[in-house]
């Protein structure tokens, strides 16, 4: 009846995969997909988050420093590039107080992308009302505050007060 009868099947008389059995991977393959991006783009967006926030913390102590050396100087800045001097400035104004912290150390440089650093614009302020945007809802009192663009999903706003505490709102 059989011509093979008694030997082993040779590795091309497979005939494959069912079309059941193909569709069984692919599914299994959609669905780990469905959870597995979204996950990764969150993961993501915190990260974004948590850098921004450190470098909103140098910033707030930065700003601190400068008001403890120079209490009567008043600025209130938007932060969205490094400074750039030909002599460093010997006291802060307030159009070189970035170049002031920076030129000193006080303030590292930050790897601003087109006015952003990971989707956050950030301000400094020595005076009792710092600037982040009318959708934050920032009280009076911030040392630097940032507000995230509308690339970033869950993470909105924050800013450090007088007390160098850190807080923070979801976007509204």
């Amino acid at each position: 009846m059989f011509a093979n009868k008694g030997k082993k099947p040779s590795l091309f008389s497979c005939k494959g995969f069912t079309l059941l059995e193909v569709l069984i991977v692919v599914l299994i393959a959609v669905m780990v997909t469905m959870f597995a991006v979204p996950a990764y783009r969150k993961a993501q967006d915190r990260n974004r988050y948590l850098a921004a926030v450190g470098v909103l913390m140098e910033m707030a102590s930065a700003a601190q420093i400068l008001h403890e050396e120079f209490p009567t100087t008043t600025y209130s800045a938007t932060v969205t590039a490094n400074a750039t001097w030909s002599s460093c400035p010997q006291t802060p104004m307030p159009s070189t107080v970035l170049a002031y912290l920076q030129c000193h150390k006080y303030l590292g440089d930050i790897p601003f992308n087109n006015g952003t650093y990971q989707g956050y614009t950030f301000n400094l302020s020595s005076v009792a009302t710092a600037n982040c945007g009318s959708s934050c809802g920032i009280p009076s009192g911030a040392w630097a505050c940032m507000s995230g663009s509308n690339l970033i999903s869950e993470y909105g706003c924050a800013w450090v007060d007088r007390s160098g505490i850190l807080h923070n709102s979801a976007k509204k």
